[in-house]
């Protein structure tokens, strides 16, 4: 069954994306310095999803960036694919929990550390995901990349650069993988 989405508008950017299981991190790590990408810090972040009816509501908190609340629309098919966003600053994120905890449920909580490059206006994550394992994922800033193409054609070029085979896609979030809502 197709879901069918609210109002797109109200949010605030896009990003063509593309995710992956990957074996050896520190292989990724080697060929994104052989690419020319610049290694931008390491962060911890916990992500705590919650139960919403269209797209996809979380409260993340990173060590480096602070907490925001990110609403997102984007399709879960394995390959590349536009996600829509916004991403709003909290002040008060225990609060903001314990309210769209009571409200909507809290559908899964995700922690990682996330490794963070740049490359041609594409984000770089490499992420080790408590209880899941190791991946990339790619985001290419389709604000800062005038023709989706160029988008599209740089995270093919990088998934072929990371050797990323069809199999290894991920189609959905984190939230939905087993072992998902285990710290």
């Amino acid at each position: 069954m197709k879901t069918v989405f609210p109002e797109e508008a109200a949010l605030a950017g896009e990003n063509l994306e593309l995710k992956a299981r990957i074996a050896d991190l520190e292989k990724a790590r080697e060929v994104a310095a052989a690419i020319g990408a610049v290694r931008q810090g390491t962060e911890e972040q916990v992500d705590q999803y919650f139960c919403v009816s269209a797209g996809r509501l979380k409260l993340r908190r990173s060590s480096l960036d602070g907490a925001h609340l990110i609403a997102y629309l984007r399709p879960d098919e394995p390959g590349s694919r536009v996600a829509r966003f916004h991403r709003l600053p909290v002040g008060d994120p225990d609060g903001l929990e314990a309210v769209l905890s009571a409200m909507f449920g809290l559908a899964a909580r995700v922690a990682k550390e996330r490794e963070v490059w740049w490359w041609k206006d594409v984000r770089i994550h490499l992420d080790t995901v408590r209880c899941l394992g190791s991946f990339v994922e790619f985001e290419a800033r389709l604000d800062r990349i005038e023709d989706p193409r160029e988008a599209l054609r740089r995270i093919e070029r990088l998934g072929h650069e990371f050797g990323i085979a069809s199999d290894a896609v991920i189609a959905g979030s984190y939230a939905e993988m087993r072992g998902a809502d285990a710290d």
